[in-house]
């Protein structure tokens, strides 16, 4: 079964998305009676087209924005999922702190606390302070204070 359109655009806005997860979705909807106008021609589109044709086609269809109480929920998700690949070693350190830098910039805020003060993402635990200054000499090796958290994360000790 294909993902949503909004989960698809989601996913690209992430950046783990693939023309694939936006190809899947346009065959499902031309299997419908009445399918979207716009499936037919999201075949064969460049990743940054692909990217931007879902997102428009997620606003229009289903009003889904990605900074959204939605999207934090499945910014969640992703997160565990990505902690998971980080301690397996399928990841980078990099590529795993590239996706926490967006999350913490995207949900930060999200809520006003009484003090007027913004509302950190709890679910993020400790993560922002141990990605910070990665880059791609990390590794899983030489990173064991990103591991630990990422494991804290995964078992909710945030």
């Amino acid at each position: 079964m294909s993902k949503s359109i909004d989960r698809v655009a989601f996913e690209y806005w992430a950046g783990v998305a693939s023309k694939t997860d936006i190809e899947s979705w346009a065959e499902g909807e031309l299997r419908k009676d009445e399918p979207h106008p716009d499936a037919c021609v999201m075949f064969n589109l460049s990743e940054d087209e692909a990217r931007k044709q879902s997102l428009r086609l997620a606003e229009d269809i289903c009003k889904f924005k990605p900074i959204s109480e939605q999207g934090e929920k499945w910014a969640k998700e992703l997160l565990k999922q990505f902690c998971e690949k980080l301690l397996h070693e399928e990841i980078a350190p990099y590529e795993f702190c590239r996706l926490v830098q967006l999350f913490d910039a995207s949900f930060l805020g999200m809520r006003t606390l009484d003090d007027g003060s913004l509302e950190y993402p709890d679910w993020l635990g400790d993560l922002w302070n141990n990605c910070d200054w990665c880059d791609e000499s990390w590794t899983c090796s030489n990173s064991p204070h990103l591991i630990e958290e990422a494991r804290k994360v995964l078992r909710g000790e945030t």
